[in-house]
């Protein structure tokens, strides 16, 4: 009997012993596995609902596609994100891709201390170009070179009450004339033709520069945002956008005591239906197709001159990629990913616009409005007008922009005094 025990225990032993063994070789070629993949840590400000779930899915489809890569996604406030990632990156121990802003303060800061990859050659072999403009593909880097990918966009232009432009038989301007007959007309109805707050100062930043994007050449913007010494902000059409608006102020263009009501407020006030247009940026479409009473369409402001079409606006937070990073090759195929319509249709499917021009006739089926501002952007695109918002230019522009305009269109400076201020504050930086 003890003989037989003996045996079954050896056997058991063996037994178990084979399938010890069996199972530390499938957990080694699991780790080989694990140790071939590369792994991405990639951080963004994407932690709201919906704009977290759409990087969620393109984090899971690019892995989809690239079996061998790994991203380990990090979600922070923008404020978080700033305050602690140029001291991770330089450490070694921040991401490897990350979202960095656009301007001299992030970006440029970046750059400078050398620690962003250059995506130049990237861009050319993957033909970045199909589905972005030029001036938005360097709207995503810094001083004329590509740093990043953008997966969503802003661009500034007029809401429109359709009720008021029915009422009066009024049609979208084509021309730069034709919005000021437009709002003479508007006036004349007894309505007011821009509903307007100024109290937060950025607003009046987007009223001027509107006016001036397209009274510049490409060039004169570019060179306005280059960085470089020079006189561009004192040049000609400044100084005529700057004269404009204040024509606009004494003739009673805008909201009554605009200057005493700040953004929020004044967006409640063109709900009240009494403004034909309100001039801001595509992130208040959503608000608006939700709580105007009355249709409300979005048409750009117009060039009088089409080669001059221009708006302000550009691509949101760039996705960059760390010169430290462990496995770039691998940064550069999800950045490259973040490129492609696939990625685009992701946030245009959820009413987003993406930084990647998208064809309005395959949302035919969507609100209205989202259809009038993915067909602007794809007008403005195509003729590389794709502008600026012009407070990224200094650290200090735009608090000294939003104080000036403030000034300016309370009649207490002079068009001239205007732009010599903006010129003080770019020589001050750039010289």
């Amino acid at each position: 009997m003890r003989r037989k025990g003996l045996c079954i225990t050896i056997l058991l032993i063996s037994s178990a012993s084979l399938i010890w063994a069996g199972g530390t070789q499938e957990d080694s070629t699991s780790a080989e596995k694990r140790q071939a993949k590369q792994t991405i840590l990639l951080w963004d400000q994407y932690y709201r609902g919906v704009e977290s779930e759409i990087m969620d899915k393109i984090v899971s489809s690019f892995q989809e596609r690239n079996s061998d890569i790994e991203v380990e996604r990090v979600t922070k406030t923008l404020d978080d994100l700033k305050m602690v990632l140029k001291m991770s990156v330089e450490s070694g121990e921040g991401p490897d891709v990350m979202q960095v802003n656009q301007g001299e303060a992030d970006m440029g800061a970046f750059v400078k201390a050398d620690l962003l990859v250059n995506l130049n050659d990237v861009a050319a072999e993957n033909n970045w170009e199909a589905n972005f403009s030029e001036s938005t593909l360097k709207a995503m880097g810094y001083n004329n070179d590509y740093y990043g990918i953008s997966t969503t966009a802003e661009v500034v232009g007029f809401y429109y009450n359709k009720s008021i432009f029915e009422e009066l038989n009024l049609s979208i301007p084509q021309s730069f004339s034709e919005l000021e007959k437009l709002m003479a007309d508007v006036k004349s109805a007894g309505y007011t033709p821009i509903n307007f707050g100024n109290l937060d100062g950025w607003t009046g930043i987007h009223e001027w520069s509107a006016i001036q994007h397209v009274l510049t050449t490409r060039k004169e913007l570019d060179n306005m945002m280059s960085g470089k010494p020079g006189d561009f902000w004192l040049n000609e059409a400044n100084v005529q956008a700057a004269q404009i608006l204040q024509d606009w102020v004494r003739k009673g263009y805008f909201t009554k005591d605009f200057s005493a009501i700040g953004y929020d407020d004044s967006t409640n006030v063109f709900y009240q239906g009494k403004s034909a247009l309100m001039l801001t940026g595509n992130w208040l479409q959503g608000e608006m197709s939700q709580n105007a009473p009355f249709e409300v369409g979005f048409f750009l402001m117009p060039a009088q001159n089409t080669e001059k079409l221009k708006a302000i606006g550009g691509p949101g937070i760039p996705f960059v990629i760390s010169k430290k990073a462990a496995n770039r090759d691998a940064a550069i195929k999800f950045l490259d990913y973040l490129a492609q319509q696939e990625t685009a249709k992701l946030w245009a499917d959820e009413l987003m616009l993406p930084a990647q021009t998208i064809d309005a006739s395959e949302y035919s089926e969507a609100d209205p409005l989202f259809q009038d501002i993915l067909r602007a952007y794809a007008r403005v695109n195509e003729t590389n007008g794709m502008g600026y918002f012009i407070d990224w230019v200094t650290p200090t522009f735009y608090d000294t922009c939003s104080a000036a305009v403030q000034e300016l269109m309370a009649l207490e400076i002079s068009p001239e005094e205007f732009a010599q201020r903006l010129h003080n504050d770019y020589k001050d930086y750039v010289e």
